[in-house]
């Protein structure tokens, strides 16, 4: 979380919480001395296969301590209660509290899991307000849209896909899929993990996405959509051929054999880098990842969305309601970027901000391809509302990886399993 007003002088503050109140965003502007506590039990949920650790949990605490004690001009009085969980069992953890009415008020977790959640009627849907929409770019709200029309849950942030890699080890990253062959012959250790949304910055370098957003759309790939696609999966199979390209089921594996050096390279995302920096310090670097034959690698964003629990009372719910409200506001959406350099904003004017201050944006966030990004929002959106279709898509990267399939059986497949009729 973000330190948002911290290090303010007095009069900034009074200020800032005067604006506050002018706004409406705060619940009460009151005289009173003794201001009521607003609690609030938050639910984190650790990226897909992390599992929860002493150090995580202790790591989780500290931030939303830190992110509540600088709230308090924005919502005096407010209490977090934090609870961290692990993708694998939060359903069944929340089910549990849920229906014993002691569930959490907040549930903060990437995309694709609050609508699980939210299919699972373990959240209420979130009443996005006009100054909400505006604030947030609209493909992003699609993702967090479910079938009904309903949003399942906030746009908060989004992590973005980086290379990451040991200057110890590897004294120039390779800036091409070429390169990346070229260097693992010569002994240099790559590593990867095979999950679908960690390896669309791939497919975008063959343009491989165009066919798999045609299938989306009930059209059928031109021939030469469908062979960006059987190129792509070719990579894939090639490169897990590799004696030194390595495959690996999740990122927290990745990150623990690059900091043990087992590995000289890793795909990784900007909230990993807080553990990095802390393992590796000067010894890290990070850079964009190889670029493909036909274009720019163009990674997809993690959405980091924050969705609403089903337990809470009148005054837990409106104090829930007022940092959504404020937390999407260019103000907080910047502070938040700057202050961890590991978060880039959902709303536009202050992702514009943002590459204006960080020296070397170009190279840490990485939005050049504008229809390749447009190709991804869509394709994770579909998958986000429809865990089975991510299975099935899974299961078929799976089998080309370690042989099971061909390259054009998969690609057909895929292109079946996509279709709206299928």
């Amino acid at each position: 979380m973000t330190l948002f007003l911290s290090g303010q002088p007095v009069c900034r503050r009074l200020l800032l919480l005067g604006v506050f109140c002018t706004a409406g965003l705060l619940s009460s502007c009151s005289n009173n001395s003794r201001t009521p506590i607003k609690l609030l039990r938050v639910a984190r949920i650790l990226p897909t296969n992390e599992k929860v650790t002493p150090v995580e949990s202790s790591r989780s605490r500290k931030r939303l301590s830190s992110f509540q004690n600088n709230l308090w001009d924005v919502v005096p009085g407010l209490r977090i209660q934090p609870a961290l969980y692990s993708e694998a069992s939060v359903e069944a953890e929340l089910e549990r509290q849920t229906f014993s009415g002691l569930g959490p008020d907040l549930v903060m977790g990437d995309a694709r899991v609050i609508q699980e959640l939210s299919e699972a009627k373990l959240l209420d849907t979130v009443p996005i307000t006009p100054e909400q929409r505006n604030a947030i770019a609209p493909g992003l709200l699609e993702r967090v849209t479910n079938s009904r029309g309903e949003v399942t849950g906030l746009p908060v942030s989004q992590y973005i896909q980086l290379a990451c890699f040991d200057k110890r080890r590897l004294k120039e990253p390779p800036a091409t899929l070429a390169l990346m062959s070229k260097q693992s012959g010569e002994g240099q250790v790559f590593g990867i993990t095979q999950n679908f949304e960690d390896l669309y910055w791939s497919m975008s370098g063959y343009k491989a996405g165009s066919a798999l957003v045609s299938s989306l759309r009930g059209q059928q790939p031109t021939a030469e959509q469908t062979q960006n696609l059987v190129r792509w999966l070719s990579w894939l199979r090639d490169a897990s051929y590799q004696q030194n390209v390595m495959f690996l089921r999740n990122q927290a594996t990745l990150r623990k054999q690059l900091i043990g050096g087992q590995l000289h390279w890793i795909s990784c995302w900007t909230s990993q880098l807080p553990q990095l920096r802390e393992a590796m310090k000067d010894n890290l670097g990070i850079t964009s990842l190889p670029a493909g034959p036909a274009a720019p690698a163009t990674p997809i964003s993690k959405l980091q969305v924050w969705g609403l629990g089903r337990n809470s009372s009148a005054r837990q719910r409106e104090t829930a309601v007022e940092l959504m409200q404020f937390i999407v506001q260019p103000w907080a959406q910047k502070t938040w970027s700057l202050r961890y350099r590991t978060n880039y904003p959902v709303n536009p004017a202050a992702a514009t901000i943002i590459n204006r201050q960080i020296p070397g944006i170009e190279n840490l966030y990485i939005f050049k391809g504008k229809q390749e990004i447009k190709i991804g929002d869509e394709i994770v959106a579909a998958i986000d509302g429809n865990p089975r279709l991510a299975k099935t898509i899974q299961n078929i990267i799976n089998d080309v990886i370690f042989g099971a399939k061909t390259p054009t059986k998969a690609a057909e497949r895929l292109q079946t399993v996509l279709s709206p009729s299928s």
